[in-house]
């Protein structure tokens, strides 16, 4: 087992609550910043800055005429701003302001916090892309036990998207990557989601809040995808208590096949939220989780649009789901960089 496998397990990693406490109150005291900067009192104070050490003022010190009462106004209001304490904190958070990095580095592009009682259909559909195109209607990959309903597996309430995988029987249309699709009956149903017709993105950031169920039986994935197979980046597969966070690409058709990256991660993650996160540049892959990088990866860069997608489902051959589960996700976000790659 990795050291961080290890420190996982035993409780080192960090606190989900914590971790959005420390952000929202970064994002506070960087908007406290920004309504000063803009403030009547530090532009005052800038002006005066530059008009007493000005050459226009020396030589009204110089004369001998000069309106003296005008002269130790400015001086006094000068003195007076300078004992601001506002003044005073931003200079301070002026001299420290590479920490409001995390928050100036990135301009948010796409949010989801999963309000009212529906998905929103402007930006998500309900089926696996290829479905959507060639059938009109959803279908299961080959090796999957649930069939993926248009929908109905899918519920928003208390601003959480819910994923839910269910023993009950169902016809639906598998595909078969030798034979293409076949009608199958099904032990089991879930769903699928994803930004496949109305976003898709080449490099930035894509950040979760996420939940998995303790229930093993069933996997859950969030992932970028291409309309090909591959590229594809898991930003996470869960199975059977593990998180596999990896990266796909090549041709199938290529001798060897597919080229993979994959990194396994081991903890007491179920039941509880967490954030999870990919950066994705022209040079590297980088997955956290709640701010803790996982892995790095500086080869076998996807440089097409991918979209995102989420779902849960049954492999062949796992352990039987009886009773249904349930993949949360709070709020989604995708981040594009502030500067150029």
């Amino acid at each position: 087992m990795s050291l961080l496998g290890l420190k996982v397990i035993l409780g080192f990693f960090p606190n989900t609550g914590k971790v959005e406490k420390r952000r929202k109150k970064l994002m506070g005291d960087y908007q406290q910043y920004k309504e000063y900067s803009q403030s009547e009192e530090l532009r005052r104070y800038e002006y005066l800055c530059r008009y007493l050490n000005s050459k226009e003022f020396k030589e009204m010190l110089d004369d001998p005429e000069a309106d003296e009462q005008k002269i130790n106004l400015l001086k006094q209001e000068f003195y007076e701003i300078q004992k601001s304490k506002a003044l005073k904190h931003y200079f301070r958070e002026k001299a420290a302001e590479n920490r409001f990095a995390p928050i100036t580095s990135w301009n948010m592009k796409l949010e989801d916090d999963f309000t009212g009682d529906r998905l929103n259909s402007d930006t998500w559909i309900t089926r696996y892309y290829r479905g959507e195109k060639a059938l009109g209607r959803n279908y299961t990959l080959w090796g999957d036990m649930q069939c993926n309903t248009d929908g109905d597996n899918l519920s928003v309430a208390d601003s959480v998207l819910s994923i839910e995988t269910r023993p009950e029987k169902t016809n639906g249309i598998s595909w078969h990557p030798l034979v293409g699709f076949i009608p199958c009956e099904f032990p089991y149903t879930s769903g699928i989601v994803s930004t496949a017709k109305a976003f898709r993105f080449r490099y930035g950031k894509i950040e979760a809040k996420m939940k998995v169920p303790a229930n093993k039986a069933a996997y859950h994935a969030f992932w970028l995808a291409s309309d090909k197979a591959l590229p594809q980046i898991n930003i996470f597969t869960y199975e059977k208590g593990r998180f596999y966070m990896g990266n796909f690409w090549g041709k199938l058709k290529d001798t060897g096949g597919a080229n993979s990256d994959v990194t396994a991660v081991t903890g007491a993650f179920a039941g509880k939220s967490y954030l999870f996160s990919l950066e994705w540049t022209k040079n590297r892959l980088t997955w956290t989780i709640n701010g803790v990088t996982i892995k790095t990866m500086k080869f076998g860069i996807p440089s097409e649009p991918l979209y995102i997608a989420m779902a849960s489902g049954v492999r062949k051959g796992r352990q039987t789901l009886s009773t249904p589960v349930k993949f949360e996700i709070d709020w989604i976000r995708y981040y594009q960089s502030s500067y150029s790659f």
